[in-house]
């Protein structure tokens, strides 16, 4: 369901690294952005929970692992502002 492969085609980090709190924030606000796409009138529950799913997923997943060394701040900033899935992603290019 989420392309986690997005979040791990990432820039070189730089500047300060991101925490694991910040890599986590940016997989809970892509999850936000691609159920908003694709699942209108999901609720808060539900996309909490959709979110958790996601987290789990990616704690086995070595390139989510790797979010800290391989975002760079510039693209956090950047997708954490973005207003839709396909510029958050622009944002990881």
């Amino acid at each position: 369901m989420l392309r986690l492969g997005v979040v791990a085609l990432l820039l070189c980090a730089c500047g300060e690294p991101l925490s694991a709190t910040e890599c986590n924030a940016l997989l809970d606000r892509y999850t936000e952005l691609l159920v908003r796409s694709d699942r209108e009138g999901t609720s808060a529950g539900e996309l909490l929970k959709l979110q958790e799913a996601a987290r789990e997923r990616a704690s086995s997943n070595p390139d989510f692992k790797a979010c800290a060394a391989r975002v760079s701040r510039r693209a956090f900033d950047c997708a954490m502002k973005a207003e839709n899935v396909d510029r958050l992603e622009q944002c990881m290019l």
